[in-house]
């Protein structure tokens, strides 16, 4: 990982990937982060160079910053932001704001999307009293999912986001270039590593399917593309000449046979990333139990073959939001 991306992390994410750079008797990373404008990574690389140096790896010593550089920090302080709970289809939101010469903020409104990048972004002014307000009020508001995070964070969604906006050749408008170049912003490739499969993870594959319990899942959907093909596959089952238990049963069946088909490795890895980000915000709302079992599905997503339960799920719940019968459509009787 770079500097940037483990300063975007949580503390005690950040210390578990210094923790594995010691292990590892490699001081480049913790070296990069001494420098960092955040106090609490700057002191986990401090602790993490001491551990190397005490098992004798020798490590650069980091340079002194210059008054000037010390000011110019001072003077641009970093203000936390918020990112939301993802819904299934892959959209969040994030606020972030910068401080304005002279004096104030401006706050970044927008959503960011893990398959079509920047959907959207606006800015305001605004004064610092109100950021703050603005802030402890969502910090208090534990009924909605979201999580405070270091401003270097907004800026790694914000740098994914832009990158698939450019991989996708979509232009912005200038008011939206000019918007993120003045929050740094910087592209950043979105697929980043789903951590190895871990031993127990196999043994936990039933528990996919029981994610969907948690609030941050209940609303997570197939798309309309695989929905409405879901609903031709059951329509064709409610013709048959059976009993409704014995329809609901094929109907189950149909739900399995097409999670197979969709959740190709390609998008077994993209809702393994988006588990990875579920198992971070749960944390961040002081769930950490539940947090373990969502990065252990990702993990099974991203590495295992294995029919996955939470794919599953994910169709068979959708059973009682299917759309409107076709054989209904058409005037057939069931």
């Amino acid at each position: 990982m770079t500097k940037e991306q483990v300063e975007a992390l949580p503390e005690p994410k950040a210390a578990e990937v210094l923790a594995a750079w010691v292990k590892a008797k490699r001081s480049e990373l913790p070296s990069a982060l001494m420098g960092s404008s955040s106090k609490v990574h700057a002191k986990l690389a401090k602790k993490a160079l001491y551990q190397l140096q005490s098992a004798g790896v020798a490590a650069p010593e980091s340079k002194p910053v210059s008054e000037s550089a010390t000011a110019s920090t001072e003077s641009t302080p970093e203000f936390e932001g918020i990112l939301s709970m993802q819904l299934g289809s892959g959209e969040r939101a994030f606020l972030a704001a910068i401080p304005i010469r002279g004096g104030g903020l401006e706050l970044f409104t927008g959503i960011v999307h893990d398959e079509l990048g920047l959907a959207q972004i606006a800015s305001e002014r605004n004064n610092r009293s109100n950021w703050r307000k603005h802030m402890q009020a969502l910090k208090s508001d534990k009924a909605q999912r979201h999580m405070a995070v270091p401003f270097s964070r907004v800026k790694l969604e914000l740098g994914r986001a832009l990158w698939l906006t450019n991989e996708s050749k979509t232009d912005l408008e200038t008011n939206i270039r000019d918007g993120l170049a003045r929050l740094g912003v910087e592209p950043v490739d979105p697929n980043f590593p789903v951590p190895a499969l871990e031993a127990g993870d196999a043994e936990g594959a039933a528990d996919g399917a029981k994610l969907f319990e948690l609030f941050e899942f209940q609303q997570w959907l197939p798309g309309e593309k695989d929905l409405a093909s879901l609903a031709a596959r059951v329509d064709a089952v409610k013709i048959l000449p059976l009993d409704e238990a014995a329809k609901q049963e094929k109907s189950i069946a149909q739900c399995r046979a097409l999670a197979a088909e969709v959740f190709t490795p390609a998008i077994r890895t993209l809702y393994a990333r988006r588990l990875m980000y579920a198992g971070e915000l749960l944390d961040a709302n002081d769930a950490p139990n539940d947090a373990a079992r969502v990065r252990a599905e990702a993990r099974r997503l991203a590495h295992g073959s294995a029919p996955s339960t939470f794919a599953e799920q994910l169709f068979i719940k959708a059973l009682p939001n299917l759309p409107k019968s076709v054989a209904a459509q058409l005037g057939l009787k069931k």
